[in-house]
């Protein structure tokens, strides 16, 4: 669909399951050679990484925990080794393991969760930009949440951190967009079939979501993937510093749950 991603050279950060797998499936299908990062999940990292190659692109799996600087260091001397680097999509995340609200969150769980959410993709954007320069620019997408504009139970250390990294996609946008590097957020609503929905509060959480989603089902992590490949092609090069929200709805509709109709 997108005929200036065949070719590009990309890495997604947080690349082997759920939402970070489907991105890294749909750029080689568009023809763009992928980097699969990983922080645990060497088999299902190494898997995704054959899937993508499956399309006829260049795909590998490279181990970085994303909240560690020097593993991230590391991380992106393989990709300038690898080739350079197009596309940065910052999709690893954490929070979820440790549910709480705000004031009983402890300090270092949201310091943890810190360096994943946010200091991860301020520190890999930094690595970024010699190497999207050297190829004439780029884009960097952040994959965000609905969590840091609306109160949810238990979500303190994701809403939180998440909040800080949208408003950071903010700053970066401005500041690169005149290296011909584009930087744009993607919130998604409730992601059925994605890792966070097996570590949130309950197992029905989709089943309670979807009658409240106007679209009439819940985000999967193929639409996330869908939006990734628009706003990172050609086709989408007027999109700066723009949070896209794609929840079929959800947010537009939440005071259905409580007056009814």
């Amino acid at each position: 669909m997108y005929p200036s991603l065949c070719g590009k050279r990309a890495v997604v950060l947080g690349g082997s399951r759920g939402i970070g797998r489907a991105i890294a499936l749909r750029l080689a299908r568009e023809g763009a050679h992928v980097l699969v990062n990983y922080a645990r999940s060497a088999e299902a990292a190494e898997a995704t990484a054959a899937d993508c190659r499956a399309f006829g692109v260049e795909s590998e799996a490279v181990l970085a925990d994303v909240g560690v600087p020097d593993e991230l260091d590391e991380a992106f001397r393989r990709v300038e080794a690898w080739g350079g680097l197009d596309i940065l999509v910052n999709n690893a995340a954490r929070g979820l393991e440790r549910p709480r609200d705000a004031l009983q969150q402890r300090p270092k769980h949201l310091h943890r969760t810190m360096d994943v959410n946010l200091f991860g993709p301020w520190q890999a954007s930094q690595l970024a930009v010699p190497l999207m320069e050297a190829r004439g620019g780029g884009s960097i997408v952040n994959l965000l949440s609905p969590g840091s504009r609306h109160w949810m139970p238990e979500y303190s250390a994701v809403g939180i951190t998440k909040a800080a990294l949208e408003s950071l996609t903010l700053y970066l946008a401005v500041e690169l967009a005149p290296q011909g590097i584009r930087v744009n957020g993607i919130s998604a609503g409730w992601v059925e079939g994605s890792e966070g929905e097996h570590s949130y509060r309950s197992s029905d959480v989709s089943d309670r979501v979807r009658p409240f989603v106007p679209a009439g089902r819940n985000v999967h992590p193929n639409d996330i993937a869908a939006a990734v490949a628009w706003v990172v092609s050609d086709e989408a090069s007027m999109l700066v510093g723009h949070t896209l929200h794609l929840d079929g709805g959800f947010g537009h509709a939440a005071w259905r749950a409580v007056l009814g109709g």
